[in-house]
């Protein structure tokens, strides 16, 4: 990402941030949608017990959710805002945190799981391979598979500084990274989120379990013939 753009969002989140303090409201959100947004995206899998990498965690509100169902996990979260940091880092001092580009931050170590949630919201230069090159570092450092949360085209924009993919079209991305890829838009209307699996043998998932077994008793039919 250009100097010039990680300036805009810094300054972007910063305003928030001195206006609204630690609140939903510094992260460009509306109140009471967090919910919702992280039941959807920690779907993707059994997390308990796994690494996550939270890229753009703000205060790590994803952490803390995880936390409250229940769910135990070794955490990493980065961030390009040190304010939202600090707060993270005194509301969870067990979890790890990094101020950093994610484009440009050498991460150290490898994780189960990647999550992205609101980072590409707003629009910047060259957005699309912004996105892109994220969406492939992620999946670069997870093992098992990466989340992520975007604005649909049919959210409700009067500033039209806001990033509204075609799902259609980053499906057809996402199959370039992986052939397993799950498209939600279940959830909420003005947004969607989609898995990327690095797994796809068969029998990881129920559905590809039935696939498998459904391939097995063709072919032990056929050979009754």
């Amino acid at each position: 990402m250009r100097e010039q753009d990680r300036k805009i969002l810094r300054n972007f989140y910063r305003d928030n941030y001195r206006q609204y303090g630690h609140s939903i409201k510094s992260l460009g959100w509306i109140e009471g949608t967090q919910e919702a947004r992280f039941t959807v995206l920690t779907s993707i899998g059994d997390l308990n017990g796994s690494s996550v990498l939270d890229v753009g965690c703000g205060f790590a509100d994803l952490y803390g959710f995880l936390l409250e169902q229940g769910i135990e996990v070794d955490y990493t979260g980065i961030d390009l805002n040190p304010e939202f940091i600090e707060t993270a880092r005194t509301l969870y001092p067990d979890a790890t945190f990094i101020v950093g580009d994610f484009e440009e931050t050498k991460i150290p170590g490898r994780f189960d799981w990647a999550f992205e949630c609101g980072i590409f919201n707003l629009k910047v230069h060259e957005h699309r391979p912004f996105v892109e090159n994220t969406l492939r570092k992620m999946f670069k450092l997870a093992s098992r598979g990466i989340a992520a949360d975007f604005l649909s085209p049919v959210s409700y924009d009067v500033s039209g500084q806001m990033y509204h993919p075609d799902p259609l079209e980053m499906i057809r991305y996402c199959n370039r990274l992986s052939p397993r890829v799950v498209l939600r838009c279940d959830y909420k209307p003005t947004e969607f989120c989609v898995y990327v699996y690095k797994d796809t043998e068969p029998g990881v998932m129920s559905a590809f379990r039935g696939f498998r077994n459904a391939l097995r008793d063709l072919g032990s039919e056929r050979g009754s013939r």
